[in-house]
């Protein structure tokens, strides 16, 4: 993204030069830039299909990353989110950030899209992004019975790291707030912003309001920023279950429902880089 300098032109008398004019212009052009607001956030964005409908590289309108694409808030936009991922981990998932699925897997999880994160930030890969967006929660929601102790109790005094395995941590609770640990301990100047589940055909609002407490309860407490995507957004299982309006199949957003998520998303983003401390 390149800042344009806009040139006035100037009506000159005698004693004007050409090149007067253009050492003017120079001096303006220069000034602009550098007074001129930073250039748009770079973004890292997780979760599951919610997300990543709007495919890899953003080029799908029926995802809501599609409109932040649109909207020029970013500079670039690094997509980790994958069709079938939960927040909840198992007995059974193991580090692995190079996984890849599109269903429902031990493996599938938001945790190894935040160890893929880190790992091409250790590499170099990206630079430290300025927001990182995780939409996530309704496959564990939908799925409840796929994830033995998802809803169990937890310590929200817990602590953990990156040698925290994964597999030890099976409730929702816990692995919302290991994912967002982890990404405050490699990104501390990022705004970690967590958007949870919309309603849908599949399980019940009151399912999904559930889940979703949990999840605010959990990232609040790890510091992040939380949208209540379930309550705000204005997609309701009622409508959807019986007359799709904003989804194609009841679940996945359509490019009406696309709009809607990302508008909501993007007033709730910050319009430049600042340090969230």
């Amino acid at each position: 993204m390149y800042m344009h300098c806009r040139l006035y032109k100037y009506k000159t008398k005698k004693y004007h030069t050409a090149a007067l004019m253009l050492l003017f212009g120079f001096i303006y052009c220069s000034a602009t830039d550098n007074d001129s607001p930073s250039k748009g956030l770079k973004f890292a964005l997780l979760g599951d299909s919610m997300t990543w409908i709007g495919g890899d590289s953003c080029e799908k309108a029926t995802g809501w990353s599609h409109i932040l694409m649109e909207s020029g808030k970013a500079e670039s936009i690094g997509m980790y989110a994958r069709s079938g991922a939960t927040w909840t981990n198992t007995s059974q998932t193991k580090r692995d950030p190079s996984f890849y699925s599109e269903v429902l897997h031990d493996n599938n999880v938001v945790y190894n899209q935040a160890i893929r994160l880190i790992d091409d930030y250790k590499k170099e890969a990206i630079s430290s992004p300025d927001c990182i967006v995780i939409f996530a929660g309704a496959n564990d929601a939908w799925f409840a019975d796929r994830r033995p102790g998802i809803y169990d109790s937890w310590d929200n005094q817990s602590r953990f790291s990156e040698e925290t395995d994964p597999a030890s941590i099976t409730t929702l609770a816990g692995s919302v707030a290991l994912v967002c640990e982890l990404l405050n301990e490699y990104f501390p100047n990022s705004l970690q912003t967590v958007v949870t589940p919309l309603q849908m055909s599949k399980v019940s609002a009151e399912i999904i309001h559930n889940a979703s407490d949990i999840i605010e309860s959990a990232a609040i407490s790890k510091g992040c920023t939380v949208l209540r995507a379930d309550k705000e957004v204005g997609i309701t299982h009622e409508v959807e279950s019986t007359s799709p309006t904003f989804t194609s199949d009841g679940v996945h957003t359509n490019p009406d429902g696309a709009r809607l998520v990302g508008n909501y998303i993007l007033t709730h983003l910050p319009d430049k880089q600042s340090n969230k401390n």
